[in-house]
């Protein structure tokens, strides 16, 4: 689904609306990431464990993980929604909502900044094929 940058925050809106039946903590995870990353500067919206939704930007995505930078804390260990604004392979002005969940795995300090590791839990078919076709091309 690609809709204009101008229709993003009605994506977002309704993508990170709570659902009853989801975890809100989870078990601790020693999942990392095995695939290579590669780098990007996007922006996503993550909704917190008391379900106030925070602007975070994407440093890194992987086929099983990402990476987000963010001045919010989150808690360790913890199941949230995730909407992340994809641009479009053929026009970056084309954005899509890759929508999912994701499990924080670990947290690093680096300046101001808190940056969070975090393995797909869920995302949608969509997403899952488009950050592939990104990691592909990005990988060269």
């Amino acid at each position: 689904m690609n809709d204009t940058s101008s229709d993003v925050d009605d994506i977002f809106a309704n993508a990170l609306q709570p659902e009853a039946d989801k975890p809100v903590f989870a078990a601790p995870s020693n999942e990392v990431r095995r695939e290579a990353r590669v780098k990007v500067k996007w922006a996503a919206r993550v909704q917190l464990v008391n379900g106030s939704v925070v602007e975070m930007r994407v440093c890194d995505i992987s086929e099983s993980g990402i990476g987000l930078v963010g001045e919010f804390g989150i808690t360790p260990n913890s199941v949230l929604a995730c909407a992340v604004a994809v641009p479009g392979l053929n026009d970056p002005r084309q954005v899509t909502a890759a929508v999912g969940t994701i499990r924080t795995t670990h947290a690093t300090v680096r300046g101001p900044d808190l940056i969070y590791g975090g393995t797909w839990v869920t995302k949608d078919a969509g997403a899952q094929d488009l950050l592939r076709q990104w990691i592909r091309r990005l990988r060269g």
